[in-house]
């Protein structure tokens, strides 16, 4: 926006994004991310969501709170589509942010959570949702029961997660995965039928153990264990 000059909001943006704290307006929260961003002037806030809006294709909506919230601060909401390229288009707006309020040491945390992580595409992508089923299991509070109890006739000796990254591990072994979703299947996926395929499924059945079924789905492995399901990504192999 041209009337916007350069740093022209130096020391009033907050450098949080909080992500998924709020529900969408304009969709299902698992087809709509809603970011949450801070400042200490109404008048900033109004301009910042002129600035915002001013053209990027992904945003489907901003908007900013007229009163204080409970810190004293003014809200701005941006609603962005969820998909494959919410963690570039998340950097590419806080980057185009900058332009007008300086470089910030930016910061975002997810959902309920308070934890914070430094924000990189990587860090993005690894706990934030591009998907209605990641966003499904990532804002299920009983998601690491659920995986406890998938695994617990496994032969797996410790399960940790941190946002989509899974970790299993044995005595001797572990893998890391990206967890795809949870009881259900990946949509539109294609089947490997070709020997490195069948010899990673066959590996990873045995290294989980207790008659787990593994077929390879495209670039994932579904993993079945009676009447449930999960999708994971290998990380590793």
């Amino acid at each position: 926006m041209k009337s916007v000059l350069y740093n022209e909001m130096k020391d009033f943006v907050l450098p949080i994004i909080k992500i998924d704290s709020h529900q969408a307006k304009l969709g299902n929260d698992q087809d709509v991310c809603v970011l949450k961003f801070e400042t200490t002037d109404k008048a900033v806030a109004k301009d910042m969501v002129s600035f915002i809006e001013s053209g990027y294709k992904f945003i489907l909506d901003a908007d900013y709170t007229p009163s204080k919230n409970k810190n004293g601060n003014f809200d701005i909401f941006v609603e962005v589509q969820r998909d494959e390229k919410l963690p570039q288009n998340i950097i590419t707006l806080s980057r185009d942010i900058e332009q007008v309020t300086g470089i910030l040491p930016w910061q975002f945390s997810f959902h309920k959570d308070d934890t914070t992580h430094r924000l990189t595409q990587e860090n993005l992508q690894n706990q934030i949702p591009t998907t209605p089923n990641e966003y499904e299991f990532l804002t299920d509070e009983k998601v690491d029961e659920d995986i406890g109890k998938f695994f617990e006739s496994s032969n797996i000796n410790n399960i940790s997660r941190k946002g989509k990254t899974l970790l299993l591990n044995k005595l001797f072994s572990k893998h890391i995965f990206e967890i795809a979703s949870i009881d259900k299947s990946i949509a539109h996926s294609v089947y490997r039928i070709d020997e490195t395929s069948e010899t990673q499924s066959a590996y990873l059945s045995n290294w989980l153990g207790n008659n787990f079924r593994v077929i390879k789905q495209d670039d994932a492995f579904k993993i079945s264990k009676d009447d449930r399901t999960i999708v994971l990504k290998a990380k590793d192999f």
